[in-house]
């Protein structure tokens, strides 16, 4: 399902073998905030439709070769979402409850028509369009966070059991991220190497730990082993839905340009474009980065190895493009200019140092209120908010609920003792609650909960899962 953009015009196409007809709708619908287009057969109209998103079609019913029913049918099955009205000169019943019964139709209209009436329908009919627009997209977001969040979470396991290469799918996504909007791709495209990126070493869950975590080179029984896990990781997720397409970028990120690579042997744009970008990010950072039977590579060496490299193993306006990009000063995303602020409301003294202990002085600012009136006035400020379960001034998850329309961007985390856990489920969904920091605080799990919160809203806002 594509869910349009609603703050773009809505676009009326108008159905009707009559030119007469479609002159005089087109007069009367042109003077609102509407995109009027028009066709002179059911085939005319299926044509445009599978070219720009319709959110009303108004058809004739009696037209040759395809009547106004048909079209229904088929726009229907194809085009679900659209809004459908039947506009006629007969008066012919059967076709009218058939058509309603069978949810072929929004509403039925009769020739010659009360332009006040058609107007009013018109205004209805774009009315529903746009609120079930508006439920599909917040859903949308709602099951692309999710998405996202298990993507994230699949990713920690892969590093878990080959624990030389941590942190490794999180810099491959950012490389490959950074060339993919420097390429200005769309935001689906952006969003499959995004998964691509973090995923791309999944397959290696279906290969031997003993062998992935080998102090030295592999022997050729090894190696085909560990090569064995793009066409695994294809396998795991070629089968859903939302991965589908970053599973064959999972599938070809050790393809080479010359066609010497494997699982499959496909060369240049044989293999696709974020397959390409992925294999020079993930090769980067691999030889930038110490393995227990070698040093990384200086910088320049990596990137003199790159450039050797391109036409034989990598596509060479990829390699060129992503070296023009590291040549550039702006640090890459996953590092940070100034500190994070994180504001924490009600929290008891032993808590602040706790929290202060877990988090490095250099990346986070701690900011520290009794109060939630105080706290009001420094929500637009800060980037989280972690705040007590009970305060004495006011109602905590009203208060959350406000920090989420103030600074829709920040992060909410309550913090509350574990017996007090105990039915709060209610509260994530109404306050839109990032998690529970429960105490007694751990170092090891806060530094972790804050990164990972942090990491999550980094990737939902610039793949665009959130406002």
């Amino acid at each position: 399902m594509i869910v349009s953009n609603l703050s773009t015009r809505l676009t009326i196409l108008l159905v009707d073998d009559e030119a007469m007809i479609l002159k005089t709708l087109q007069r009367l619908l042109v003077r609102h905030d509407w995109d009027i287009v028009i066709a002179e057969s059911g085939a005319q109209a299926l044509e445009i439709m599978a070219q720009r998103s319709i959110a009303l079609l108004l058809t004739d019913q009696r037209m040759p070769e395809m009547s106004g029913l048909e079209l229904l049918r088929e726009v229907k099955a194809s085009y679900p979402d659209t809004v459908r009205i039947v506009l006629t000169g007969y008066a012919e019943m059967d076709v009218v409850v058939k058509s309603i019964n069978e949810g072929e139709v929004y509403r039925f209209l009769t020739k010659p028509w009360n332009n006040a009436e058609l107007l009013k329908t018109v205004h209805e009919a774009l009315q529903h369009y746009h609120e079930k627009m508006t439920r599909y997209s917040e859903i949308t977001s709602q099951l692309e966070l999710a998405n996202l969040e298990t993507v994230m979470a699949l990713a920690e396991a892969i590093e878990l059991k080959d624990h030389y290469t941590k942190g490794h799918c999180s810099r491959v996504r950012d490389y490959a991220l950074r060339i993919a909007m420097a390429l200005n791709l769309s935001d689906n495209l952006r969003r499959d190497l995004v998964y691509a990126s973090i995923l791309h070493d999944c397959g290696k869950i279906g290969v031997s730990e003993s062998i992935l975590n080998i102090d030295g080179p592999l022997n050729d029984e090894q190696y085909r082993e560990v090569k064995r896990h793009p066409v695994l990781g294809f396998e795991m997720t070629s089968k859903i839905d939302y991965l589908r397409p970053a599973s064959i970028i999972i599938r070809q990120h050790h393809e080479r340009w010359d066609g010497t690579g494997y699982p499959d042997g496909i060369k240049a744009d044989e293999i696709s474009l974020g397959a390409r970008i992925v294999a020079v990010a993930d090769t980067f950072d691999a030889m930038t980065s110490s393995r227990p039977y070698r040093r990384a590579l200086d910088f320049d060496v990596a990137v003199q190895e790159l450039i050797t490299n391109r036409g034989s193993q990598f596509d060479p306006e990829i390699v060129d493009l992503f070296v023009s990009l590291l040549d550039r000063s702006t640090p890459f995303s996953g590092e940070l200019e100034t500190p994070r602020r994180l504001l924490l409301v009600g929290a008891l003294s032993e808590q602040i140092s706790e929290l202060a202990n877990s988090l490095p002085a250099t990346c986070y600012e701690l900011i520290s209120v009794a109060t939630l009136a105080e706290a009001r006035v420094l929500i637009t400020s800060v980037d989280m908010v972690v705040c007590a379960r009970h305060l004495e001034d006011g109602d905590v998850i009203d208060f959350l609920i406000a920090c989420k329309h103030l600074n829709p961007q920040i992060i909410r985390i309550m913090l509350i003792a574990r017996q007090d856990m105990a039915g709060m489920a209610e509260t994530v969904n109404q306050v839109g609650l990032y998690a529970f920091m429960i105490y007694p605080l751990r170092p090891a799990e806060v530094y972790a909960l804050v990164e990972n919160a942090f990491e999550w809203q980094r990737m939902a806002s610039v793949l665009h899962f959130v406002e």
